[in-house]
């Protein structure tokens, strides 16, 4: 019976080192009977068993590059084409629902609508898609551009989605200002 309190007190001593999570305890600990149904036939017994680490999870944007920086390229080009839309239908001649500028001051800031439109929508999808890391923003950036340089390009190539996102008519003005 001596030895009995000599095991308690080590007992305990390893229990407080297990909770102030210190050296030598091997991740978590488990004392208990086993939870497989294998050991409901035999008597119970306290084992010791250390819990496996758990795997890490992929959050949202953290996949390859080879995918997301021609998404990231589409999204730019194509936030800025609908920036260029909403421009078009908003504050020119030929729009569905030309509005007048309230304030004589704001006039001279309405021919950089379209880079306020596109611009906030470029950087609610890139937070979406969790476009996080610079190569990836600078993609977005690039796309972006590219549609802005290379619009006369975009609309002689696919002239029918610019006639239908547009007119005909502001198809027919870029095409013959190339």
């Amino acid at each position: 019976m001596a030895t009995a309190p000599a095991k308690s007190t080590s007992f305990e001593d390893r229990l407080a080192r297990i909770q102030r999570q210190s050296r030598n305890t091997m991740g978590e600990v488990h004392i208990g009977p086993s939870d497989t149904d294998a050991s409901r036939d035999k008597p119970s017994t306290n084992k010791v068993r250390v819990k496996s680490k758990k795997k890490k999870v992929v959050k949202i944007g953290e996949g390859s590059n080879a995918v997301f920086l021609p998404l990231a390229f589409i999204v730019g080009g194509f936030s800025l084409f609908v920036g260029m839309s909403a421009k078009y239908h908003m504050f020119e001649e030929g729009g569905l629902i030309p509005m007048e500028v309230p304030i004589e001051a704001l006039a001279a800031y309405t021919p950089y609508v379209h880079f306020l439109i596109g611009g906030l929508l470029a950087l609610l999808f890139a937070w979406s898609f969790g476009f996080t890391s610079l190569v990836r923003k600078l993609a977005v950036i690039a796309g972006f551009a590219g549609m802005f340089y290379y619009e006369t390009a975009v609309v002689e190539r696919f002239p029918g989605t610019f006639t239908i996102f547009f007119s005909e008519a502001y198809v027919a003005e870029k095409l013959t200002s190339a």
